[in-house]
């Protein structure tokens, strides 16, 4: 057997590969469930019967990732959304113009409220300035937050007192979907768990009506589908983290692990500051 079948095989069994993202996306396109795009959704007045399946990306960093999981998609007939940071690195037109040509959306990953140091009123002017970027190669009408841990900020804050309406938007990935009729299952941390330092509160956690189903792997998650009792489910992935060959899958995930002991410690060192001020009231 040569080095790359041994690879292959390698890569086969484990969790958060491209080979096992298209297990998920087979999944979706063999199941009861409507795969659409957030925009597509709330331009419904009023969805059809039915079950609806919303595949999310945000697009953090490593878009040339994203191109492997949009191909995927194309494959199995799925229309996914994917969130661009306005970031260098990570706005890279010609990637997000290959993933828009397979039909996909394209929306803003803002973070305004971050880049504006918690000035809500300058974070508003950022982000109407970084759509109209956005709006100059791309018809956008979904947005969504992007959550940096180092930061207390929640980005989603630019919009208390605001409508979406005003921008000609039709909403925000964590706003608009009313999570009493979807579960919401999210790779955040590099693990479907539900847990506080990986999805953090504000930053990418969700409360949900079906909070009590909680897969451990994507396999879970891909029976998750299967079983097809949920009325709609939402997934969040980072494309970034579905490697395509062992050498990326080993990078990205020592680089995971980096990130989640990073979150663990900032989780408890708030947790232990907002003690000791509840301690001083």
């Amino acid at each position: 057997m040569n080095t790359k079948s041994v690879s292959r095989n390698t890569l086969g069994s484990l969790d958060f590969t491209l080979g096992k993202y298209e297990n998920l996306c087979r999944a979706v396109a063999d199941s009861s469930y409507m795969t659409v795009t957030l925009a597509d959704y709330l331009a419904m007045r009023k969805p059809a019967n039915g079950k609806y399946i919303i595949m999310r990306h945000d697009v953090d960093r490593m878009p040339e990732r994203a191109v492997g999981t949009a191909e995927v998609e194309r494959r199995h007939g799925i229309k996914a959304t994917y969130y661009f940071r306005q970031q260098k690195g990570t706005y890279i037109p010609e990637i997000m113009d290959r993933i828009g040509a397979m039909k996909h959306e394209i929306g803003y990953h803002y973070e305004t409220l971050d880049k504006s140091r918690g000035d809500r009123e300058a974070a508003r002017a950022l982000f109407v300035r970084e759509l109209a970027g956005f709006r100059r190669r791309y018809d956008v009408k979904t947005v969504c937050a992007h959550g940096n841990p180092l930061t207390r900020n929640d980005n989603k804050d630019i919009w208390k007192g605001s409508q979406f309406s005003e921008l000609g938007l039709l909403g925000e990935a964590f706003l608009s979907l009313d999570f009493r009729q979807f579960a919401y299952f999210s790779d955040s941390g590099r693990t479907w768990l539900k847990t506080d330092s990986q999805k953090m509160p504000g930053k990418d956690s969700v409360s949900t009506a079906f909070d009590y189903i909680v897969p451990k792997s994507t396999d879970d998650v891909i029976r998750i589908i299967r079983w097809g009792s949920l009325p709609n489910i939402c997934i969040l992935t980072h494309p970034e983290r579905w490697s395509a060959d062992i050498a990326g899958y080993v990078s990205r995930y020592l680089l995971d692990l980096a990130f989640a002991w990073g979150k663990v410690a900032i989780h408890a060192y708030r947790r232990m500051s907002n003690n000791e001020i509840a301690v001083r009231n």
